[in-house]
């Protein structure tokens, strides 16, 4: 049942689609296939890139939600007060559900000094670039998938949370839920030209990086998959996050930072689910359902996005044809993505390294609703 599986998976590391990838499909909590691809052996860490929203940002937000810390409609002036007009009616749904009006992104680690990429000073940098953007319309109107949403509730997560977004992730998630290979990769200062060497992290390299000191472990060595050989650091990016707005905020960020694997993503959804369904109290019930049910909020327009998470789009969608309307997800730049079917309890988790070496590569836009479509046939069907 799995052979044809496996043949795509490694068609497509042949043809180029991704050197490296992870696929895990699971079933009411049941593994049904999980196998690595390419150079990817297991415990290959992956740049999860914006699985960061809905995994970290998201779901801390719905656990100061539930412990009355914040709300929903709180407004975000009450953290920022020096902000743009616009900026007075933009709520914290506004950015989960990336109706604020704000832009998708703007490169503004090309504007920050390089000795201050990294440091405080340096994500204060881009914290105060992003609430000087002018929005693109009024809050509430319409949906524009938006980092600099996601940035500016990390941010606010940190205040209200009393704690560094890093922090906030491993005690309240990474801890309880056991996850050994989920963490953010701190940098400090950008080591360039003369400290590195082109060609540094190539596609035959996979081996374990140096150590990084987090604050989830002091003394993280994890093996990673390379992303792009990037133009700005000069280098190919390996160990250490893609995003060149998180970098130089210095790895942690509320849009993308973190790095993860299946296993790890698969215990995640499996707690997601369980409070889902009443079977957990990690995160409560109301509140879970409060974010992930489709119609609990008046705020949205009509789009595709709950609070922290994508949904299937109608026509044409990354997640294919089977899933049902009752489903939530969300991609990753790099090549990642996650599809949770809420009424059936199935999951797919594809994780690839896309983007390496080359960021313009875009042949998994074809091949991820193939290979769901694909799984659905040969593993899901109910005939």
């Amino acid at each position: 049942m799995t052979d044809k599986i496996h043949t795509a998976m490694k068609q497509a590391v042949e043809d180029g689609f991704f050197p490296s990838a992870e696929l895990l499909v699971s079933r009411q909590n049941e593994i049904l296939l999980h196998h690595h691809y390419g150079k990817c052996r297991e415990g290959t860490c992956f740049d999860i890139a914006s699985l960061t929203k809905p995994v970290c940002t998201a779901t801390l937000t719905m656990q100061l939600v539930a412990e009355e810390l914040f709300s929903l409609s709180d407004k975000i002036s009450q953290w920022f007060p020096a902000i743009l007009p616009d900026y007075q009616k933009i709520s914290v749904e506004h950015l989960l559900a990336h109706t604020s009006g704000l832009p998708a992104w703007c490169p503004y680690f090309r504007e920050l000094p390089l000795d201050l990429v990294g440091t405080e000073q340096g994500k204060q940098f881009i914290l105060d670039n992003c609430l000087n953007e002018e929005t693109i319309c009024q809050p509430g109107i319409q949906t524009l998938y938006s980092d600099i949403g996601y940035i500016l509730l990390g941010a606010i997560l940190e205040k209200v949370g009393l704690h560094t977004l890093e922090g906030l992730f491993q005690h309240r998630i990474a801890t309880p839920l056991k996850l050994k290979n989920t963490f953010f990769v701190r940098n400090i200062g950008m080591p360039i030209s003369s400290t590195s060497k082109r060609g540094y992290g190539k596609a035959s390299q996979h081996v374990p990086t140096g150590e990084y000191k987090t604050e989830a472990s002091p003394h993280l060595h994890k093996r990673f998959a390379p992303t792009e050989d990037c133009p700005w650091r000069g280098r190919v990016v390996h160990g250490e996050v893609h995003d060149p707005n998180a970098y130089a905020m210095g790895g942690v960020a509320g849009h993308a930072g973190l790095f993860s694997t299946a296993t790890d993503l698969h215990q995640f959804v499996s707690a997601l689910i369980a409070c889902y369904k009443g079977e957990s109290d990690w995160i409560p019930q109301t509140t879970v359902k409060q974010f992930l049910d489709f119609n609990t909020s008046t705020l949205r327009p009509s789009n595709t996005f709950v609070l922290g998470w994508d949904r299937p789009a109608p026509k044409n969608s990354a997640a294919g044809n089977y899933f049902s309307p009752n489903s939530i997800g969300h991609l990753g730049f790099t090549g990642c993505s996650l599809w949770i079917d809420l009424e059936k309890e199935i999951w797919i988790i594809l994780l690839a390294n896309r983007i390496h070496p080359d960021a313009t590569n875009e042949k998994i836009k074809t091949f991820r609703p193939m290979i769901h479509n694909l799984i659905w046939k040969e593993l899901l069907s109910t005939k």
